[in-house]
């Protein structure tokens, strides 16, 4: 009886020393890791490799990603008949590129770019351009959270984790017919990813080393 009073005494002792400890921050980041990627057109794609994250610095619980790029789209509007034509009416004429950075378990951040619609006349046989750009955008960043069960795909060594980067291309509006539209492009940037994980607080290091005290106690005294 005398050991069990023992132990709650040293127990209540110590929660309330573990309650009197100050509280310290325990969410981390990882630095950014960085691939560049290049897309010589519209409607192409390249995948990029990272390194997993690795579950000795803690528990994984969030992933998070970003892109900077610079982009070039043009519309081009050709009038294969032999009349001066009139196009964008009701609606102009645009083209849009649209950049998706994508990995695992949907995590993804897009950018888009939209051509000036045009409206206006083109002479037979000739063609109008309209042309839009980017300079160093920011897309992002974007996050999705969990556990390391959930986060499993982003978990392991150098070239684990695969990010695709993809640019699709549309376009809209008013066209009479013998008119066409196409589009062209390219785009450059970077990709940036990051991992969020956690680390045990002081006090449930503390806590664990009691319970750990308190069995050890238990378990000597059920021996005897």
């Amino acid at each position: 009886m005398k050991k069990i009073l023992s132990l709650l005494t040293s127990c209540a002792a110590a929660l309330s020393f573990m309650a009197a400890a100050p509280a310290s921050a325990t969410v981390l980041t990882t630095p950014w890791q960085s691939a560049e990627f290049s897309l010589d057109s519209i409607d192409a794609s390249q995948n990029l490799s990272f390194t997993g994250f690795d579950s000795t610095l803690g528990t994984l619980i969030g992933v998070v990603i970003k892109f900077t790029m610079s982009e070039t789209l043009v519309d081009t509007i050709y009038n294969f008949t032999s009349h001066l034509v009139t196009v964008g009416v009701p609606n102009g004429v645009s083209a849009t590129s649209t950049v998706t950075a994508s990995g695992p378990l949907g995590l993804q951040t897009v950018n888009q770019l939209t051509t000036t619609p045009y409206t206006g006349t083109i002479a037979a046989g000739a063609n109008n351009q309209v042309t839009a750009t980017l300079n160093d955008v920011n897309s992002g960043p974007s996050s999705i959270s969990g556990n390391p069960s959930s986060l499993a795909a982003y978990i392991g060594g150098t070239n684990s984790v695969t990010i695709a980067v993809s640019s699709v291309g549309s376009q809209s509006g008013s066209l009479q017919p013998g008119v066409l539209t196409g589009y062209d492009g390219s785009s450059r940037g970077v990709v940036y990813l990051q991992y969020i994980y956690d680390i045990p607080e002081p006090a449930s290091i503390a806590l664990f080393a009691l319970g750990l005290l308190a069995l050890t106690q238990l378990r000597r005294r059920k021996n005897f």
